[in-house]
């Protein structure tokens, strides 16, 4: 079986093993699946015919029910209305002939034993005690209803003959209870009818039940033994590919280790052969040149080794030496060498040419250099004395700075304090203004309260004339009461007292008079006081606007004086930055020429130093030895590439390929 996989291509290989692990278990679901359905048919088969019994014998049994209360209630029915009983013998009728026709239906399609259509709840109940018991309960109620119902239609149809005929209360009553009293055994049958079938159908689902059970037991087998298959197949499959490349990868570590003369053996047919069998191709064609780099290797290490006896003596600066040209890679080495000879060669003749002019050059440079370095130091003096007078000057103009600073700062509270006494000034003036006024008006409320005092020293005068003439007509009437004698008695004592309160009035009178003339007094003293205190009021206020005036004077030639000291410090301000300003620039020229006697003493030097290494550059060129042909001729500048110079390189030489041992 393995060597028939090999011998197939690894494509067509996985193609088959896809093909299989999806037809086996295609195969097993789709016979699952037809068993299953056929199952699930039988299920709902005979899950409907137990239902449609259930629901026939349940429709009898109401039927039934109907009947008997029918037949009951005749009884009570009055039979002076005919149209009630024939309409209720006709529903019984109806009742009596559906209640037949189900009984002979549920006989012919739902009796176990006899029925087709109870064929498949036949089967379902064949091996089950329980169910072979309900099939024959099931024909004996059957048979005993149809025994039973046929002698209650028979006492039902008496009942309601006698009803027709209107036969005799007793007789009618007899039947009717002959008819009830078959109704009972019926009745309890046809209930027995109904739970025989209703437990057929809990049977029915309860072997249902168990026939789904080998259903997922199949399932489950299937299931494993559909993954057994795929897995078998998989690993098949998977042997047939992953063993010959295990074999490449052992053959390929022993490679790395250094065994090329192993080989790949690989039995089958398919691509790992292609592959190991262009590995055996590649280890043969590996061999055969390496064979050829070990000869080409050892021909070139030959001449190597010669050219490097020829040009050892170039290290110790002999320039005289030519090494040997062959047609070969060699001697196109060869060639080259003999090129950087001669033009080394060349290049020492023009070094010595180009030192000897260095270092007169750098001579004529170092003695300009010492007078630029004289030059910068008595720069550098004046600079510094430049940058004394220019510090003194700005420790003048800083201290003029700070003088007028502060010249500035007491012109400013000069200013402020001005302009305080002034806004102190216009309040006071605005204050005597108010103070005057209120004056003016205090005397004019005195005024009033002058005449007010004299209406009330005229009204007290009004009061003490009254009282007088009321005190002499009480004195008028105690005499004419006197003179009355008895009868004149109470109108004395009203007398006596109009005379007693005419006194105390005009003691009240007098008192309040002298408190008049007091207040009167008071009052001229009040606005005397008032009349000198608005003349001091109005010349104070007089003198007030004069300070006013003399204090905006004083303000003005105190702005004036602020806005010119601000204006000198200001200029004193910009020449104190000015002053700063060339100094630091000073400073910067001092320093740059500082930075350049420095640079042009440190170029001195370097250029003593430059004469000293030119002096070693002669001395070192001095060592290479040079034909005498070479040191006549004249040093002429070169242009050209080193490719226009050197000869052509043979196609021979250029097809080889060299490899160092180290490489190889």
């Amino acid at each position: 079986m393995l060597h028939f996989l090999t011998t197939m291509p690894i494509s067509r290989r996985l193609l088959v093993a896809a093909a299989l692990i999806a037809i086996i278990p295609g195969i097993v679901i789709a016979i699952l699946g037809s068993s299953y359905i056929g199952t699930l048919v039988n299920i709902n088969q005979t899950a409907k015919t137990t239902n449609e019994a259930v629901k026939f014998s349940t429709d009898m049994q109401a039927d039934l029910l109907r009947m008997n209360a029918l037949l009951a209630g005749l009884n009570a029915t009055d039979g002076n209305v005919p149209t009630q009983t024939v309409q209720i013998q006709r529903e019984i009728n109806e009742l009596t002939t559906d209640f037949k026709m189900k009984l002979t239906t549920y006989q012919q399609n739902y009796q176990i034993k006899t029925s087709s259509n109870m064929k498949s709840v036949h089967d379902v109940l064949q091996n089950n005690a329980q169910g072979n018991q309900a099939s024959v309960s099931q024909h004996t109620t059957l048979f005993i209803v149809n025994l039973q119902w046929n002698n209650y239609v028979q006492a039902q149809n008496r009942t309601l003959q006698d009803l027709r005929q209107q036969a005799k209360a007793t007789t009618f009553t007899v039947d009717q209870a002959q008819a009830n009293l078959l109704y009972l055994p019926l009745k309890g049958n046809l209930d027995n009818l109904v739970a025989l079938s209703e437990s057929l159908g809990q049977v029915v689902a309860q072997v249902n039940t168990y026939q789904i059970n080998p259903i997922l037991f199949g399932t489950i087998f299937a299931f494993l033994f559909s993954t057994l298959v795929v897995f078998l197949i998989s690993y098949v499959i998977n042997l047939t590919i992953t063993r010959p490349l295990r074999q490449l990868v052992d053959l390929t570590q022993r490679i790395a280790k250094g065994e090329t003369s192993v080989r790949a053996a690989i039995a089958s047919r398919d691509e790992i052969y292609t592959v190991a069998a262009s590995m055996n191709t590649m280890l043969d064609s590996i061999g055969q040149l390496m064979q050829d780099v070990q000869g080409q290797r050892d021909f070139l290490q030959a001449r190597v080794d010669k050219l490097i006896s020829e040009v050892t003596s170039i290290g110790e600066g002999d320039l005289r030496t030519q090494a040997e040209v062959s047609n070969d890679a060699l001697g196109f080495l060869a060639n080259s060498f003999n090129f950087m000879i001669r033009e080394l060669s060349n290049l020492v003749i023009r070094v010595k040419v180009v030192a000897q002019q260095v270092e007169t050059l750098t001579a004529t440079t170092q003695s300009r250099m010492s007078e630029l370095v004289k030059i910068n130091d008595h720069q550098i003096l004046e600079m510094t004395n430049a940058v004394a007078t220019m510090q003194q000057m700005a420790d003048s103009t800083r201290k003029v700075t700070e003088r007028t600073q502060t010249l500035y700062m007491f012109a400013r509270e000069t200013r402020q304090t001005a302009y305080n006494g002034r806004g102190a000034v216009q309040q006071t003036v605005i204050g005597m203004k108010h103070i005057s006024e209120n004056v003016q008006t205090t005397a004019a409320k005195v005024q009033l309260l002058r005449d007010n005092s004299r209406e009330i020293n005229h009204i007290v005068s009004v009061i003490s004339s009254i009282a007088h003439h009321t005190n002499r007509l009480a004195l008028d009437a105690t005499i004419q009461a006197a003179t009355a004698g008895e009868n004149g008695t109470g109108f004395a004592a009203v007398a006596s007292d109009i005379r007693r309160l005419a006194e105390q009035t005009k003691d009240q009178a007098s008192m309040i008079a002298s408190l008049v003339r007091n207040v009167n007094e008071n009052i001229g003293n009040v606005a005397i006081s008032v009349h000198e205190s608005e003349q001091e009021t109005a010349h104070g206020t007089g003198l007030a606007q004069q300070a006013e005036k003399a204090l905006d004077s004083i303000f003005n030639g105190v702005e004036q004086q602020a806005q010119a000291i601000e204006s000198i410090n200001t200029m004193v301000t910009q020449q104190s930055l000015m002053s700063k300003g060339v100094l630091q620039t000073l400073l910067d020229v001092s320093d740059e020429a500082r930075k350049n006697s420095e640079s042009t003493r440190n170029a001195s030097q370097t250029m003593g130093r430059l004469t000293r290494l030119v002096d070693q550059l002669r001395s070192s060129v001095g060592a290479f030895k040079l034909r005498d042909e070479q040191q006549m001729t004249p040093v002429r500048d070169r242009s050209h590439s080193l490719s226009g110079i050197l000869p052509p390189t043979p196609r021979s030489v250029q097809s080889r390929q060299l490899y160092p041992p180290a490489q190889r």
